[in-house]
């Protein structure tokens, strides 16, 4: 590999070789997945992208690209000494000159960045997740990641307008007209968006924005059953306009977070189970809460907390957002993304811990998730030396009750042998196909999505 010729062509000071520092790219934040890379190259333009693709296409040299490397299924990580693609250089950001409610933004730009400068201008941008200081629009798109506003404002897939990409062999495609009814064949951003960087790089996008709501409502309750939560949950859905989250969390999860960082108990623990729902619109939310089927259910509730100002309701939803980081501090967990029709969440809830346990006693699952959607996230500790063994357990279940392997994170590496659970043979067949039209010698992300066996 002669990178003395990707240097001519961008420049020493984009391709860096430095041990260290490549090292500190190879591995991703969730510690489960150590790689190795030659090198990092930080194109700054959409021209660079397609120079370095083009030569690697050329030279039959792999790929992985890299936003902020938050991702949790090996989908960025060099485990075969890929060359890495970072994006953070490219993080231009500006609210559309043809429409006021669309911003364009380069691949690099963090979610955090894009909600300010959408919040500067009285608009919301419509995903919203805890990783929002570091992952990345162009990390987002691969994906599709959802997060806490799905019900609200849909998927990563509902924000984009259009898209600029760089196909594997190099070719720049897409555009950022920003045209709402562009019906001329194919659509790019619905095609590239959710295919985790395997048929090009998203080098920019611009996003449909939605107006700031003029007031906000927290509140978080302790229950005793699932099926109290799903309840709420299901009126939430049925007859409120205005709910824009449902947060499900239990008990094992709260008193993790008290230990780790030293918070308040929640009703002097006396409860199970626990559903954080947020609710924004026009002025009249509270007032609108109180009516209909919710608002019986609502006022029939003991143990609530209400937060109308910011400060309040961060103090609410730090109970749910804590639970990364809480259970990271005591290990490398199994992460598994997972979605469940709203009719199995409490008969999986039941089973999963005793399935789990049946492998391997030692393990300590935790539970939470956006109970809207059914998107759970399992996260399993001391999951060592069962984690093959769960992780198809917990996936052929997730199938059985009709659910998806993988929610928001994508199929990356680590879900890619268990494709075949969701998709049949005609379908990985066209999968692998659309990837030699975009990607014709397949260095772009080996083996996410599809497994080459190796």
């Amino acid at each position: 590999m002669h990178l003395s010729e990707l240097e001519g062509l961008l420049g020493k000071d984009r391709v860096y070789q430095d041990p260290d520092l490549v090292q500190s790219y190879s591995n991703d934040w969730t510690a489960r997945y150590i790689g190795f890379s030659p090198a990092i190259i930080f194109p700054q333009s959409t021209s660079d992208v397609a120079k370095v693709l083009s030569w690697c296409s050329i030279n039959q040299v792999p790929v992985v690209t890299q936003g902020g490397n938050t991702g949790m299924v090996g989908g960025s990580v060099p485990l075969n000494g890929e060359l890495i693609i970072s994006m953070q250089r490219m993080n231009k950001l500006s609210i559309s000159d043809t429409n006021k409610s669309h911003i364009q933004a380069e691949a690099g730009t963090t979610i955090s960045e894009i909600q300010k400068l959408a919040s500067s201008h009285n608009l919301v941008y419509g995903v919203d997740f805890g990783a929002r200081d570091s992952a990345t629009i162009g990390g987002t798109i691969a994906t599709n990641a959802g997060g806490l506003n799905v019900l609200r404002y849909g998927t990563t897939r509902n924000q984009i307008v259009s898209v600029e990409a760089v196909t594997g062999a190099g070719k720049i495609i897409g555009n950022l007209n920003g045209l709402e009814k562009d019906n001329t064949g194919y659509h790019f951003p619905s095609l590239l968006c959710g295919s985790e960087g395997t048929l090009a790089i998203v080098t920019q996008a611009k996003l449909r924005l939605w107006p700031k709501p003029e007031e906000r409502i927290t509140l978080l309750f302790g229950l005793n059953t699932v099926q109290e939560a799903l309840e709420i949950t299901e009126a939430c859905i049925t007859s409120n306009e205005d709910t824009s989250a449902c947060e499900l969390f239990f008990r094992k999860g709260v008193n993790l977070i008290k230990e780790v960082f030293n918070l308040n108990p929640l009703w002097e623990d006396k409860h199970s189970t626990y559903l954080l729902c947020e609710f924004a619109g026009p002025l009249g939310v509270t007032d609108r809460l109180s009516e209909g089927a919710l608002g019986k259910i609502l006022q029939a509730q003991e143990s609530v907390l209400v937060a109308t100002n910011h400060s309040d309701s961060q103090k609410i939803w730090q109970y749910r957002e804590l639970h990364t980081l809480a259970i990271s501090s005591k290990g490398v967990p199994l992460k598994l993304d997972v979605t469940l029709p709203l009719q199995n969440l409490e008969y999986f809830l039941k089973e999963i811990e005793r399935r789990c346990q049946e492998i391997n006693p030692a393990c300590s699952p935790y539970v939470f998730g956006h109970s809207a959607d059914g998107n759970l996230h399992l996260n399993i500790l001391n999951s060592e030396p069962a984690v093959k063994k769960i992780e198809k357990e917990v996936l052929e279940f997730v199938v059985s009750l009709e659910g998806s392997i993988s929610a928001e994170h994508g199929i990356g590496r680590a879900k890619a042998p268990y494709l075949h659970l969701q998709r049949n043979k005609a379908e990985i067949e066209l999968f692998t196909e659309i990837k030699k039209a975009f990607d014709p010698k397949t260095i772009l992300n080996p083996n996410v999505i599809i497994s080459s066996g190796k």
